[in-house]
């Protein structure tokens, strides 16, 4: 993902999605999986990247995380950034991966 918008991250996102449920054999596998990609994200590494992700996505979901979970003490502007940028991506990506283990149970009860 070159720029940071929701149809790049959604992009991005899916494509890491089948990446994932194609080297795994359950979904708690792939959710262990997902944790390491998003943690591992550019996005997330890269603090004018997770600022800019903040500033050009809907990070609804990583702000509802940290607020959930409480902000560390001794965090800073830039690993506030990080942390939401973690969560969104984070959140997203195990709800691709649940809609792809749910299309595969639709197609295994189909069959």
């Amino acid at each position: 993902m070159n720029n940071a918008s929701d149809y790049n991250l959604d992009a991005m996102v899916a494509s890491w999605a089948v990446e994932i449920f194609e080297q795994v054999s359950d979904i708690d596998e792939a959710h262990e999986l997902a944790s390491q990609y998003a943690d591992g994200s550019e996005w997330v590494i890269y603090h004018h990247k997770s600022h800019e992700l903040c500033l050009n996505c809907n990070t609804d979901n990583g702000e509802m995380y940290l607020e959930d979970c409480g902000i560390p003490d001794g965090a800073t502007y830039n690993s506030i950034g990080s942390m939401i940028a973690y969560f969104e991506i984070e959140t997203r990506l195990n709800a691709a991966i649940q809609t792809l283990f749910d299309m595969a149970d639709e197609i295994e009860a189909a069959a």
